[in-house]
């Protein structure tokens, strides 16, 4: 009778603790997407509120996991106890670091001038303490709790498919859930589904198509392949619709990485061309239909170009040569030769990226990046002016408008650096920005050391690539930093295999 109650007892803590990393896991990736109060006008805090709606039963489950534990460690032998003390995962470096990172936020934000706002982050996008805490803890446990189910993402398929579909009718002109009410009409395709804003959307979607990018390489199954094409496809029109030239900085860093898993197998390099040549009709279309005439005439830079419809044609000319031709090619390759031309494509792309940033440096104003030159430039300012302490520490999460002194932008107050090795070197000091750049670089230690272009987890590792490389031209905010949390606990998970809880 002892020996049933004490299988039960752990069973339920077992339980307990994968429906908290459940509950966690649909929260940010349906339900914190999809999430709207009062339509745009306060997104920010809209998208925090979801966070703490997603984070408190799945926080409640796991505590009552932890009185499970404890009822059903009374009365087990020395033995077992050793034995369940030797089934808690141990700590790694990336595990380290995410606690300095929280230890350091707590302290900027313990020792700030507006301890209640830097806490909440209501002075700025609400990515304040609270938040950054929360993602943190919510890190430990998808990442120690968490067990991958294929089907899982199937919900998440249906539930981006739907914010991707208010992409294509909203920059229709057609306001279908009247998310645009009281809106200015100056802003109304700048705000084109739930998710927010271009900026907002952009970094989303920089995150969310890598995976189902992933998933439908890898895809055996017609019904998946076709699923996982159909939300690719729609992907690709949104990143057109949202035509924010952000979207490219995130995308170089995912290609960068993704090229030697997509170079693996001929059958991923024609599947490549066929997306390809689903940017091209997409871009050619988009170009061409009426419907979207008032949304192409917002549209200027780089996206102007591609929407044209000579470069919409090339686009297809290349996917059809990605297709069609250069997966026979490459069966007949030697396998030597086919890991040169990988890393001379890798080479070539890390020359064009300095090559990018000679130019970038050369045409650097304040007006560069909608006035982000503007920002940066008062950032660096302001953290020269700084005393030791602030420069260590921080001024506190969130708490940049009350140290922009008159910095507007588009008539509106500015209250984060746009970049968030900024953000948080202001924010959160030295010792904060140094936790940060370290996350970044254990990721890259990580995917040389186990090869991660040769396993399924690459799929979580190139999200985080794309986020660091928006990252260069946003701030954090509660979604898409979120997402970023949750991936960096898949990977994890998917790189250490931690044993069952």
């Amino acid at each position: 009778m002892k020996t049933k109650m004490k299988h039960t007892d752990e069973s339920w803590n077992s339980l307990l603790k994968r429906y908290s990393a459940n509950i966690i896991f649909f929260g940010i990736t349906i339900f914190t997407p999809l999430f709207m109060e009062n339509g745009y006008l306060n997104l920010t805090q809209a998208k925090a509120h979801a966070l703490y709606m997603t984070a408190l039963p799945a926080a409640i489950a796991f505590a009552i996991s932890l009185l499970c534990a404890k009822k059903s460690r009374h009365g087990i032998s020395s033995a077992a106890k050793e034995d369940a003390a030797n089934k808690v995962p141990k700590l790694n470096g990336l595990d380290i670091i995410l606690l300095g990172f929280a230890l350091t936020l707590s302290v900027s934000a313990l020792f700030s001038r507006h301890i209640a706002e830097a806490f909440w982050g209501n002075a700025g996008w609400y990515a304040g303490t609270a938040a950054m805490l929360t993602l943190i803890l919510i890190y430990f446990i998808v990442s120690r709790y968490y067990r991958l189910r294929i089907n899982a993402w199937l919900f998440v398929l249906t539930a981006n498919i739907l914010i991707f579909l208010l992409t294509v009718i909203h920059s229709m002109g057609i306001d279908v859930l009247g998310l645009h009410d009281n809106i200015d009409p100056k802003q109304f395709y700048l705000y084109v589904s739930t998710v927010g804003n271009v900026n907002w959307l952009s970094g989303y979607l920089c995150m969310i198509l890598p995976v189902f990018f992933v998933f439908f390489m890898l895809s055996t199954e017609r019904n998946s392949l076709i699923l996982y094409g159909i939300a690719l496809i729609l992907g690709i029109i949104n990143v057109l619709l949202c035509a924010s030239e952000s979207i490219f900085v995130g995308i170089w860093a995912c290609t960068f990485f993704a090229l030697p898993f997509v170079c693996k197998e001929s059958r991923r390099i024609q599947r490549l061309g066929a997306l390809i040549l689903a940017c091209g009709i997409c871009s050619l279309g988009i170009g061409l239909f009426p419907s979207f005439a008032a949304k192409r005439e917002t549209v200027n830079g780089l996206f102007s170009v591609i929407l044209d419809w000579r470069t919409a044609l090339i686009i297809c000319l290349l996917g059809c040569l990605c297709c069609f031709i250069l997966p026979s090619l490459w069966k007949k390759m030697p396998e030597r030769m086919c890991k040169r031309i990988v890393i001379l494509l890798e080479t070539a792309m890390f020359l064009s990226l300095l090559a990018l940033l000679f130019h970038f440096f050369g045409s650097y104003n304040e007006s560069w990046g909608n006035y982000r030159g503007k920002i940066w430039n008062a950032s660096v300012d302001l953290f020269q002016n700084l005393g030791f302490k602030d420069k260590l520490i921080g001024v506190g999460p969130e708490l940049l408008g009350y140290y922009y002194d008159g910095l507007t932008s588009y008539s509106l107050i500015v209250l984060t650096a746009h970049n968030e090795l900024l953000q948080w070197l202001l924010t959160a000091g030295i010792l904060g920005a140094a936790l940060w750049c370290s996350v970044f670089l254990w990721l890259i230690i990580s995917y040389i050391r186990s090869r991660c272009w040769e396993q399924g987890g690459i799929a979580f590792f190139l999200p985080l690539t794309a986020y660091l490389g928006q990252a260069m031209v946003n701030s954090p905010n509660a979604m898409n930093i979120a997402l970023f949390y949750l991936f960096l606990a898949l990977y994890r998970n998917a790189v250490c295999k931690q044993p069952e809880a």
